[in-house]
């Protein structure tokens, strides 16, 4: 409903950025060379096809779509939107530290260009999954359900769309702008 739209959102932005604050403490603090390398031929992600960047860009999305079908998806999604926020930062953290000089632009593009088109993704999956999720749960507790929110097949497909082109960055793009780098 639209009334429970901005409220919703609210509580989605402030777990991703709880998440990355813990994160970038974190990740800071971690020790120098602490699992955190890159191979001389650019390949950085641990995937040998596209359909495997996919399923790695999509897994958190995945995740809440899963959750969104669950009663408990409004505790459950901004739980898994925190753990990305965490988990990018820290990544972030730990890679700008380990390459000292080079890691800020080796961040960018290698955690920076993807995460521009799979976090604004997540979201608009996340806030589509939180409405049906309050409003299963609003359904199975026999209370009168927020109000039927617009349809979002527009935004599925945009969220679709930015994954595979993220995918397509990390499998085809990165890999030769990180051998620049390197």
């Amino acid at each position: 409903s639209v009334g429970l739209g901005p409220a919703l959102l609210l509580v989605l932005c402030a777990a991703f950025l709880t998440g990355a604050v813990l994160g970038a403490l974190i990740g800071v603090r971690a020790p120098l060379g602490s699992g955190v390398s890159i191979d001389p031929d650019g390949s950085v992600y641990g995937y040998s096809s596209f359909w495997g960047h996919l399923i790695g860009c999509s897994r958190y999305h995945l995740v809440v779509l899963l959750f969104a079908t669950s009663v408990f998806g409004a505790v459950l999604i901004p739980a898994a939107l925190a753990f990305r926020g965490f988990v990018l930062s820290c990544a972030v953290a730990s890679l700008a530290a380990a390459y000292p000089g080079r890691g800020v632009l080796l961040t960018t593009v290698v955690l920076g260009l993807p995460a521009a088109l799979t976090v604004p993704a997540l979201f608009m999956l996340a806030f589509d999954g939180m409405l049906f999720s309050t409003r299963l749960a609003a359904q199975c507790m026999h209370r009168v359900p927020p109000a039927q929110f617009i349809r979002g097949e527009d935004r599925a497909l945009t969220a679709a769309a930015a994954l595979f082109a993220a995918a397509a960055l990390e499998c085809f793009a990165i890999p030769p702008l990180v051998r620049l780098i390197i």
